[in-house]
């Protein structure tokens, strides 16, 4: 592990308790200054010396007031501060005060803080080791002589509290991780259980919607007993059934990624609407009876644009309708649910009326584990809950009169706001962007914004080759020069973006003679470019709003009868896959794993490949090695070979990437993104 991701593991690890170090450290200093002067007089202080110590901390305790630029820096000023305000002072103190017991036992002390805040055990000892021999050295040259009132005994001292603090450090390091690796391993296990039902579900769903004509006109000589309007409800429930499995794997994901740092991740943060996300939750709510949702009255009096995660709120508002409807039977049940702007904030009112809570056990709602006395339920809900509402900069608060309602306002900022603002810059640290053009005056802006924001910023030339070769999926936001690139260069950039939901930015020059018109799907995304705060703004609103991929489809006549092959172990992924790709104009072979594809490929021809990466018998990973290196498929060393995976972390991407495959879909997938991505690999 690098030195820098050491540094940065320790700060997150200590980063919850930082105010307390910081304000412990701020006020110690100086105030054992007076102390051993005044109280318990020593034979050296150094007020100074202190000062500069208490300078360093105070950081700590009002880093969420620190200037942006201070943020980029934070990690190095949190090694350097402990390492110099503990080893360093207090072995130069104790070098200054001959030795003294009061001072070898404060050494002591300051080895011990440092094991507890700095849990890496070779961090420690690099910091401990350089602080120290650094402050002898400045102690010889300030007094010559060091070793007045030393003892060799003290080094074995030394040693055991630094050894024996380090192997119980690292024992509870490890009982820690175990438990978070169980957790992860268990979250897994539920989510992996989950996913097969679901993409199962999602299969059926989808080929219905294949099958099914679009009215009785499209199928005259075959008689049906269903009515035009049966069809369209039948295709609106499976459109509404297939949009539920997407949100019910986003909220997998989240729930999982949320578990690795014991919060919310902010990473898939975005903009979205209050009112949108609201009325989603009442239309798609799992309600006991059709007349349920009579009971759920909505007033939004403004909706206002917000910062987070529509499918994390969405499920905080599951949970307090389920909460609410347990007392449903109520006599003049009701829900109502209101949204209204105060200041700077959104807030958002669920009150019900039911049962009410006992004002003795309202302060305990939130905490995890906690029930009220409602039958199977974990007391996790609403504690998760709370932390999403965190995670968003917001604050949840329940009141309640005992046998009348219950109400929970949520305060959510303003996209606006100062806290919002800071969220946005933590994250601009950790996106990648790709500039696509020559104008220099663009790219040198963006180089300022790169600087400023601390985003990672590569830059294609506007040539065909370098276009090729541009993997989107690495990208957070790719911006084109459009007066830079012809109009084939661009639809090949659009070719390879349309397909994920990557944002685009198009910058257009009023005094460029070149000009590219862009269809009404990419207009949204175009801006004359005219100063740097102007390209400030735009990039921040790309970067943080969800883009869905263009789902238009290749027309039938653009489609060549080529041959694909679909190698998966699951029947019916096979068969949902190959209906699609058949209806599209393709030929279709089908293989039940990796040795039977490779049986076929000896003795015919494919155009490309889908194949599922984990199969019985042989792997896709597998197959493609042999496909890619041995001469026995030398005709099919080149073909586009598209990974069809279940699961797809960044590791697993890139090995899958190293062995040859050219591309990767996480099924369940769209009929669009499918289609659209066979048409792009067999026309690139």
């Amino acid at each position: 592990m690098s030195t820098n991701k050491r540094i940065s593991e320790a700060y997150r690890y200590i980063e919850p308790n930082l105010f307390i170090i910081g304000l412990f450290g701020s006020i110690g200093f100086p105030a054992y200054y007076f102390i051993w002067t005044y109280l318990f007089p020593q034979p050296y202080e150094n007020l100074p010396l202190r000062l500069v110590c208490m300078v360093l901390f105070v950081p700590f305790a009002i880093k969420d007031y620190m200037p942006k630029l201070f943020l980029r820096y934070k990690e190095k000023h949190f090694v350097f501060t402990i390492c110099f305000g503990l080893p360093f002072f207090f072995c130069y103190m104790m070098i200054h005060n001959e030795w003294s017991i009061e001072w070898i036992m404060s050494f002591m002390a300051a080895i011990f803080l440092s094991i507890i805040i700095i849990y890496d055990w070779l961090l420690i000892l690099i910091s401990t080791t350089i602080a120290a021999c650094t402050a002898a050295f400045i102690g010889y040259l300030t007094m010559g002589n060091i070793s007045h009132g030393f003892h060799y005994s003290y080094v074995i001292v030394f040693s055991f509290s630094y050894f024996t603090g380090i192997c119980f450090n690292y024992r509870n390091r490890i009982e820690i991780e175990s438990k978070q690796l169980f957790s992860r391993s268990f979250s897994n296990g539920i989510a992996h259980e989950m996913r097969n039902p679901l993409s199962a579900l999602y299969t059926s769903q989808e080929v219905l919607l294949e099958l099914l004509p679009e009215s009785l006109n499209d199928d005259p000589k075959h008689s049906r007993l269903i009515s035009n309007a049966e069809i369209t409800n039948l295709r609106n429930i499976i459109k509404e059934n297939i949009s539920i499995i997407n949100n019910g794997h986003s909220t997998i994901n989240l729930l999982l990624n949320s578990i690795d740092s014991q919060k919310i991740s902010p990473h898939s943060f975005h903009h979205f609407s209050i009112g949108d996300v609201l009325n989603d939750t009442l239309d798609v709510y799992g309600y006991q009876t059709k007349s349920d949702r009579d009971l759920v009255l909505l007033q939004i009096n403004k909706d206002n644009i917000l910062f987070g995660n529509d499918i994390l709120l969405r499920y905080v508002f599951f949970n307090l309708l389920k909460n609410s409807f347990y007392y449903k039977e109520k006599a003049n049940f009701k829900i109502f649910i209101s949204v209204y702007s105060k200041k700077n904030e959104t807030i958002i009112s669920v009150k019900d009326y039911g049962k009410g809570i006992p004002l003795a056990l309202i302060k305990n709602i939130f905490s995890e584990y906690y029930t009220s006395g409602k039958k199977n339920n974990t007391g996790l809900g609403l504690s998760f809950c709370k932390k999403v509402i965190d995670a968003f900069a917001g604050s949840i608060e329940c009141y309640s009169k005992e046998n009348i309602s219950t109400t929970f306002i949520i305060r959510l900022p303003s996209i606006s706001s100062p806290i919002v603002d800071k969220i946005k810059y933590d994250l601009m640290t950790m996106k990648s962007i790709l500039y696509i053009g020559n104008q220099s005056k663009i790219l040198s802006d963006i180089n300022h914004l790169a600087f400023f924001y601390n985003f990672t910023l590569h830059r294609k030339k506007n040539s065909s080759h370098n276009i090729v070769d541009i993997d989107s999926d690495n990208y957070d936001c790719i911006i084109i020069d459009i007066n830079s690139v012809n109009s084939h260069l661009l639809r090949k950039i659009r070719n390879k973006i349309d397909t994920t939901t990557i944002n685009i930015i198009f910058v257009s020059h009023t005094d460029y003679d070149n000009k590219i018109i862009l269809s009404d799907t990419y207009k949204p995304y175009l801006f004359e470019y005219n100063h740097l705060e102007v390209l400030q703004k735009k990039l921040i609103s790309q970067l943080f709003s969800k883009r869905k991929p263009n789902n238009s489809l290749p027309s039938p006549a653009s489609v060549a009868k080529n041959r694909i092959m679909i190698v998966d172990d699951n029947v019916s992924l096979r068969l949902y896959s190959g209906i699609l790709l058949k209806n599209a104009g393709y030929d279709v072979v089908e293989a039940d794993n990796g040795l039977t594809a490779l049986n076929y490929l000896q003795e015919a021809t494919v155009d490309l490949i889908l194949i599922d990466s984990q199969m019985p018998v042989m792997s896709g990973i597998e197959a493609t090695k042999e496909i890619r290196t041995n001469n026995k498929y030398y005709a099919h060393q080149h073909i586009p070979i598209i990974c069809y995976s279940g699961s797809l972390d960044e590791n697993q991407k890139e090995s899958f990437i190293n062995v040859g495959m050219t591309d990767l879909l996480l099924k369940p997938t769209s009929k669009a993104i499918l289609l659209r991505t066979v048409n792009k690999w067999l026309q690139a």
